[in-house]
């Protein structure tokens, strides 16, 4: 069976995984970042990674390759780390780098939503012509569509739905900062003037029923509801995976999406409601999804 090696990069932590053919984890390493400089971060990565091989007791030769998931704006033809915000590495070459010390090896990069997109849709049986939706709701808010294994990337920035201008109480403001866990939490402790409390405090007194968490989430959950719209009338997903912590640790909250779509969303549209869903993989679907970028699908059709 094949294997290859995932790694998740973020600036609190870069994780690396030995993953097979149907995304399991078999292998892991975590160790908190070093952000003190973009060789710093490199040396980090490439510590992490000989650490997995050694777990595994596995030669990098015995793998199909290692693939890589960062945050940010990545050129992933060239293999280049554009921007981040939390990672020193602007327009740094990192595959290049990465190959110096693992030349035996196919080596790629991903933005990581596109990564974690991109697992989901391996797993998920897609057809060549179905098209696939994800979104993450997290500390962001991001997309992905793919379609015959093609992620769509546009000219490198696609996806950024964050951006998207949502009605929120004190006007139109863009989608992530009205409806990500930031954004919750920073009306949160304007609304009852608590500056400790947490969005996992808001969605907790939400499910209680107290009226000042159910609206905050209410307003989170039509943000999002209007982001998923557009990707529905724009690409008509057959299927849409919702991942990110904010999603994946309150299931209502999902719910809650999915009944703002229910009103607004044409007859013809409504077959995506039952097919909208929560992430079965967690916080792994980065790490696998890197994985996958270096193991190709046997059954790829390119029409």
């Amino acid at each position: 069976m094949r294997k290859a090696m995932g790694v998740d990069i973020g600036g609190t932590k870069v994780a690396a995984a030995i993953i097979d053919e149907q995304g399991h984890i078999t292998h892991r390493v975590q160790v908190p970042s070093d952000t003190s400089s973009s060789e710093a971060m490199l040396e980090c990565v490439v510590g992490v990674i000989d650490a997995c091989l050694a777990e595994a007791g596995v030669d990098v030769s015995d793998l199909t390759g290692i693939g890589l998931g960062i945050p940010g704006k990545v050129d992933s033809l060239n293999g280049v780390a554009i921007f981040q915000n939390n990672i020193p590495w602007e327009k740094f070459p990192v595959v290049a780098r990465l190959a110096d010390r693992y030349a035996q090896v196919p080596i790629a990069v991903e933005n990581d939503v596109k990564a974690a997109a991109y697992a989901e849709y391996r797993l998920a049986g897609m057809g060549p012509l179905d098209v696939f939706g994800y979104l993450t709701v997290s500390t962001g808010i991001a997309c992905t569509n793919i379609v015959n294994h093609q992620i769509i990337r546009g000219d490198g920035f696609s996806g950024e739905i964050g951006f998207l201008p949502v009605p929120s109480s004190t006007g139109l403001r863009p989608l992530e900062s009205v409806c990500a866990g930031p954004g919750i939490e920073a009306m949160a402790r304007a609304l009852y003037l608590d500056d400790r409390i947490t969005v996992a405090q808001v969605f907790a007194r939400a499910l209680k029923g107290e009226q000042i968490a159910n609206e905050l989430v209410d307003q989170s959950a039509m943000g999002v509801a209007i982001g998923l719209f557009a990707m529905i009338c724009l690409l008509d997903p057959k299927e849409i995976v919702i991942g990110g912590s904010v999603a994946v640790k309150n299931p209502f909250y999902v719910e809650r999406i999915k009944a703002v779509l229910e009103r607004y969303a044409h007859k013809e549209q409504m077959h995506i409601l039952p097919h909208i869903r929560v992430t079965d993989l967690g916080g792994d679907n980065g790490i696998i999804g890197a994985g996958f970028l270096v193991m190709p699908a046997q059954d790829i059709q390119i029409f």
